[in-house]
């Protein structure tokens, strides 16, 4: 968790309009064909499949995944929990093998800013949540927030991403 993250500091590629359609275009359904790509893109599937490989060997496209929704399983509780530790290089140690090690963190991320780490936490329920993951990062910290989200205000929003990106990109 030291350090810079690569995926945020990694050279930049240069990709054009047919590449952002192809990211648009799975991004918002991953189990899309290369075939209904290329009717959607007006291009052949050897383009699509070759602009695809493309962009997963230079590493744009890391993987293919689907949208769970964790309610409809139980787990009901979503944390975002801010952490710092001025204590010694034995705690950090402790804090980051718990961290990698509970399944139940999903995301982990240093910081720059109020909190030198940042979690998202899934959990069955607050209750779980506050006993099982809270009092074991607690004596590995010194200051632990947490926030619970109790409605999702925005979804993430490729299509405006793209549009964004289309505008900078590809002046």
């Amino acid at each position: 968790m030291r350090g810079p993250n690569p995926s945020r500091t990694s050279k930049q590629y240069d990709v054009d309009s047919l590449d952002l359609t192809i990211l648009e275009k799975l991004l918002t359904n991953s189990r899309i064909t290369f075939k209904e790509l290329a009717e959607t893109t007006k291009s052949d599937q050897r383009t699509i499949a070759s602009r695809f490989d493309r962009m997963v060997k230079l590493g744009i496209v890391k993987r293919a995944t689907i949208e769970v929704d964790w309610s409809r399983i139980g787990i009901n509780a979503t944390a975002y929990m801010g952490s710092t530790t001025t204590l010694g290089e034995e705690d950090r140690k402790k804090l980051f093998n718990f961290i990698r090690r509970e399944p139940r963190i999903l995301e982990a991320d240093a910081t720059i800013g109020s909190h030198e780490y940042f979690l998202k936490v899934l959990d069955m329920d607050i209750v779980t949540l506050r006993a099982e993951i809270c009092t074991s990062l607690e004596p590995l910290t010194v200051d632990l927030t947490t926030s619970i989200a109790t409605n999702s205000i925005k979804r993430p929003d490729y299509t405006g991403l793209f549009r964004y990106l289309r505008k900078k990109v590809l002046k």
